[in-house]
């Protein structure tokens, strides 16, 4: 991990001083804190199919072998001239500990690896799951990917990323039961009518989804643990919980019944995670920042990641303004992704009008943006990636 407080410092004295160049992650770094001389670029690289890189490559070699996704991380620093990439580790969730913890998955040449099979079927099981002692399987496969990239990459910001207790029990149970077991939970102790709750416990058992969340929230908190006995930093590190959210749940059932797991793995770790909770518009943003209490409540994700889209995958731009100006009055660095689905059907033409819209809005406003690419589907022309960072390069600048 490189020497953060040595580059921020770095940072600030070229971005003050017009000293230099800024590198991509100095770059990133000080758009966190302030303006720096353009918006920085990212790209979630294990989003691009293995073989869009490489034909050699595919999902089930590089569930087997880290030496594979070391030579693909290289392959994406080689040709996307970008400021950040984001994760580079092609196992799609087998990382985050879960097939430690007894889910199947299925694997494949030509998908990314999805589950199953779960190890949770009834109450009684969750007994039976063990959490992991040590770093094994995928999860140590994933702490030594990382670690190689980083030391081969040392300009790069590689941080970590865990499921959090609600995504990890997705993943345990299926993301079709956990949702059920919580609206059993929930429907059950928010009635006193005895012939409900009667009715209620005829459909399912109101106490496993608590149950299941306590296993995942202690299970969260080992994994991070593991992942600082490894010698990994929980600077920038992220705790997911990308599916707690709409249209699974309504955010009044987020705050009640998965963000207290959710905070007790924050605690732990001293409020070093930074907690991916993604919200569905500028105007939800807005609500949860002045009505619900300071603390854990305001770590949501700065980032339109799930607002509306037009047809063609693009943020419905009536939210940019308002996305930017609620990033500005906080002092937030707002991450503006664009879809892969737009980048594969556009135009030169129409990536350039997105991104000169974009970046236009933002430094007129003074706003400090990020422009990530993520979800970049089979058919994509990969050159688009870069042409759409040049753009960036040339619109960008505060």
């Amino acid at each position: 991990m490189p020497n953060l407080i040595v580059t921020m410092l770095k940072a600030l004295i070229k971005g003050k001083l017009h000293i230099g160049k800024l590198n991509g992650l100095e770059r990133f770094m000080l758009a966190q804190f302030g303006l720096p001389d353009r918006i920085p670029t990212m790209l979630a690289a294990t989003n691009i199919e293995p073989s869009m890189l490489d034909p050699k490559y595919n999902w089930k070699l590089t569930v087997e072998s880290p030496e594979a996704n070391v030579a693909l991380a290289d392959l994406v620093c080689e040709r996307f001239d970008c400021d950040m990439i984001m994760v580079p580790i092609w196992q799609g969730v087998m990382i985050v500990g879960a097939c430690e913890m007894g889910t199947e998955f299925k694997i494949s040449e030509e998908r990314v690896p999805y589950p199953v099979g779960y190890p949770i079927k009834s109450k009684e099981d969750i007994q039976k799951i063990k959490i992991p002692e040590e770093a094994t399987g995928h999860l140590k496969m994933y702490f030594d990917t990382i670690s190689e990239i980083q030391r081969r990459h040392p300009e790069l910001f590689l941080t970590l990323t865990l499921d959090g207790p609600w995504d990890l029990a997705m993943l345990l149970r299926g993301d079709d039961k956990l949702p059920l077991d919580m609206r059993i939970h929930k429907d059950y102790y928010e009635t006193d009518d005895p012939i409900r709750k009667e009715k209620i416990r005829k459909r399912g058992d109101p106490e496993i989804y608590p149950a299941i969340m306590e296993l995942t929230t202690q299970a969260a908190i080992r994994m991070f643990d593991l992942a600082v006995k490894y010698g990994l930093s929980l600077l920038g590190a992220s705790l997911t919980d990308q599916y707690a959210a709409s249209p699974i749940m309504s955010r009044q059932d987020y705050v009640k019944y998965v963000l207290p797991y959710i905070e007790r793995v924050w605690l732990h770790h001293k409020k070093k995670l930074t907690i991916v909770a993604p919200c569905t518009s500028p105007m939800e943003m807005r609500k949860i920042l002045e009505t619900e209490p300071a603390g854990i409540n305001h770590q949501i994700l700065w980032s339109n990641y799930i607002f509306p889209t037009t047809p063609e995958g693009i943020t419905l731009p009536e939210y940019d303004h308002p996305a930017f100006e609620l990033a500005k009055e906080y002092k937030k660095n707002f991450a503006y992704i664009i879809h892969g689905k737009f980048l594969r059907d556009a135009t030169k033409q129409e990536i350039e009008a997105l991104v000169k819209r974009v970046c236009t809005l933002a430094t007129e406003m003074r706003t400090s943006l990020l422009i990530a690419i993520s979800a970049v589907p089979p058919g994509t022309d990969l050159e688009n990636i870069n042409y759409l960072f040049k753009m960036v390069q040339e619109y960008g600048r505060y």
